[in-house]
């Protein structure tokens, strides 16, 4: 998933993957995972060079791989503004 990046139209979506065979979160940019290579063997190619293998999606990301975080190209996209909701803390017990 594309969490903390910007949604700029010039750069690719990256979504990061973790793999069965280093248990590290890979990033992989969007067209990679429909690549017609990739459609069959199951295994996607990550910004470092590594072949994933993804792991099931409800298992928990891994630790992200250094040289993908160093390689990604989208930008970070400055922090959201937390919005407080007062209304159900006033209602509702700690």
């Amino acid at each position: 998933m594309t969490a903390e990046r910007s949604n700029d139209e010039a750069a690719p979506d990256v979504l990061t993957v973790t793999s069965v065979i280093d248990s590290r979160a890979h990033k992989v940019i969007d067209s990679e995972l429909c690549a017609p290579h990739a459609v069959r063997s199951g295994r996607y190619e990550a910004l470092c060079g590594h072949l994933v293998a993804p792991a099931p999606l409800i298992d928990a990301d891994g630790a992200p791989c250094a040289r993908c975080v160093q390689l990604d190209p989208t930008p970070v996209a400055p922090p959201a503004r937390r919005r407080r909701r007062r209304g159900l803390r006033r209602l509702l017990p700690v």
